[in-house]
């Protein structure tokens, strides 16, 4: 079993969401974080003449999704789909193993917890 976090543009949210839903991967949890990668980001806007504004963090989504070892690649294969564009700021998938899940209604344990 392992614990999958994604980290990914805001704007991709809904699109990553259901690309989960439509293969099996319903159950998760998000929340909207800030945060940066290695780079700084940039922002340039044009308002009668072009400015450039530098800020540290900028706002993202986290995923958190809960899979058997099995399906991991189907579930890093769906993200990635939806989210790469080949710039900086696509996101990152972070896997961790996760060592035990306990269904607190029905005292269920690893697997059969969160199936």
């Amino acid at each position: 079993m392992k614990q999958v976090i994604i980290i990914i543009r805001t704007n991709k949210y809904f699109e990553t969401r259901d690309a989960l839903q439509k293969a099996n991967f319903g159950a998760i949890s998000e929340k909207e974080i800030i945060g940066r990668g290695k780079k700084e980001g940039h922002y340039t806007a044009v308002t009668g003449e072009e400015s450039h504004a530098h800020y540290s963090f900028s706002a993202k989504r986290m995923i958190e999704v809960y899979v058997r070892d099995e399906d991991l690649d189907h579930l890093i294969k769906t993200v990635v789909n939806v989210n790469q564009t080949g710039t900086a700021g696509d996101g990152k998938i972070f896997v961790l193993p996760a060592e035990t899940a306990i269904r607190i209604r029905t005292g269920e344990k690893d697997i059969n917890a969160i199936m």
